[in-house]
């Protein structure tokens, strides 16, 4: 485990000094699983068989059902809630995504949620083609020399199904016009959240009226441009406020915000509780999936 200074959640480190690694998961174990932490690396957690438990990602609940594969990036909070699961885990390096081809537009497809939840659920034969994948990657990695460009190319393979999967699941809600560009607006707001830039200012990135920005928003994720800066900055605040000693004052500084009293309004109104309760109460999250 990676030494962590004292404002940032701890880091698992799970690729101990590699670039990509396959384990059951019914054997992973460590001092970090079972409390909120942090990735290193992108983690794909396949479950074959379950009795029950869960995964908290980002403070929501997430049950770890027979079939279901789990997409999580670095930096994402994780705590996964049970050890009586039965399946596999793949972890790779950003460094290493990088070698595969994968664009940085596929890898937000993949893991950021911007229309799903942060997990598939796969088909039968989908979920023997992950199994054979992962077996394929053990495998190589035994070898006296692993070949980077067999491992770089057997996981380009494993997640352009997932992609496509993804993309499937996408078609269903929004037309193919107007996915991209809701995907570039996510792109922006993790890349500006921070700055609290105004709905025009992504709207003249994205070379699209401000109303009809909205307009999408709302009739395909069912959120605005402003509520979905605001349920990032939000995040980012839960994280700092449960992983971090850093006062309000200073959460509210690094967010952004003009005065800690502001910040707290906007604590308040969006959770109906204030930071300060929010950091006493732990990880205990109050959202659980459905």
């Amino acid at each position: 485990m990676k030494k962590q200074a004292d404002n940032t959640l701890p880091i698992q480190d799970l690729l101990y000094q590699g670039h990509i690694a396959v384990m059951p998961l019914e054997t992973f174990i460590s001092e970090l699983s079972n409390v909120p932490h942090r990735h290193d690396a992108y983690q794909l957690i396949f479950v074959q068989e379950s009795k029950g438990g869960d995964n908290q990602i980002d403070f929501r609940r997430y049950e770890m059902m027979e079939g279901r594969v789990f997409l999580i990036g670095p930096g994402q909070a994780h705590q996964r809630q049970s050890r009586q699961e039965r399946g596999v885990l793949v972890f790779f390096s950003e460094a290493f995504l990088q070698t595969t081809g994968i664009t940085a537009h596929d890898a937000l497809v993949l893991f950021g949620a911007v229309y799903q939840h942060p997990y598939l659920d796969l088909k039968p034969e989908l979920q023997q083609i992950f199994l054979q994948l992962a077996s394929l990657i053990s495998l190589e990695l035994q070898q006296p020399v692993p070949s980077h460009a067999i491992l770089s190319r057997y996981l380009f393979i494993l997640l352009n199904y997932l992609l496509r999967e993804c993309h499937v699941q996408i078609a269903k809600l929004t037309p193919a016009r107007h996915s991209e560009r809701l995907f570039r607006l996510s792109s922006l707001i993790e890349e500006y959240y921070l700055e609290h830039k105004p709905v025009s200012f992504y709207a003249e990135s994205l070379d699209i009226t401000p109303k009809h920005l909205n307009s999408l928003c709302r009739q395909y994720l069912h959120t605005t441009v402003a509520d979905m800066q605001n349920a990032r900055l939000l995040l980012e605040s839960k994280r700092l406020l449960y992983f971090s000693s850093l006062s309000v004052k200073e959460i509210a500084y690094q967010l952004g915000f003009e005065d800690d009293s502001y910040f707290v309004r906007f604590f308040r109104r969006l959770t109906g509780t204030t930071p300060l309760q929010f950091r006493a109460s732990g990880s205990k999250s109050t959202i659980a999936e459905v």
